[in-house]
């Protein structure tokens, strides 16, 4: 991963243990498991980091033997000790701002939460009140989400990674969410519609 050619940064926020139960901490690691395989198999990986690992993230995460030699960066840390404000860009469907480029000196935070959406905006609220950049992923300017589902961690990330790998986001988001997805309608009021995430863009 530090010898990539792929120098954009996606943070994983694990500061959120203590709002999950112990089945939605492992839903919530097994998520990163999946993250972690799409990076290692990707041509170019990107800067993956996983911030406030310690408490209930790390217990659980210890029970895959020989995670600490995986090629991610872990840190105790929170990203905002890691990293300067400048650079950081919290992802959440509450934000009115949209990500049109993935830039390489950005790292995108995805928060590391399976809500539910008992904690709706929680990642927005946090970002603002950090005086953080954030922005939601420009889903609603191509598609509408059936149901109005969530995305998973894994989900976010794997379109992050096609964008880094040269795709389209309209691209991203019709292989990696074909069976979510419906082309937008002419009626205006399909434009913006915005999409709910139980681990990154609420």
């Amino acid at each position: 991963m530090e010898d990539s050619p792929c120098k954009i940064g996606v943070c994983i926020d694990l500061s959120f243990d203590e709002l999950m139960s112990d089945k939605d901490m492992a839903k919530t690691i097994k998520q990163i498991l999946r993250v972690y395989t799409q990076n290692r198999r990707a041509k170019a990986p990107m800067q993956l980091h996983l911030t406030s690992f310690n408490g209930r993230s790390k217990e659980e995460m210890s029970r895959h033997h020989g995670y600490d030699n995986w090629n991610i960066y872990f840190h105790n840390e929170d990203y905002l000790e890691l990293f300067p404000k400048e650079k950081l860009v919290y992802l959440s469907s509450e934000s009115d701002n949209l990500i049109t480029k993935l830039e390489e000196e950005k790292i995108y935070i995805i928060g590391g939460l399976v809500d539910h959406n008992f904690h709706k905006g929680l990642c927005h609220k946090k970002a603002v009140e950090q005086g953080i950049s954030h922005a939601q992923l420009p889903i609603g300017e191509y598609f509408w989400m059936k149901h109005r589902k969530v995305l998973t961690i894994n989900q976010v990330f794997e379109i992050l990674l096609g964008v880094s790998e040269g795709k389209s986001f309209k691209e991203a988001f019709e292989l990696i969410l074909p069976k979510r997805i419906e082309k937008l309608s002419t009626d205006p009021s399909q434009l913006g519609v915005k999409t709910e995430t139980e681990a990154n863009v609420n």
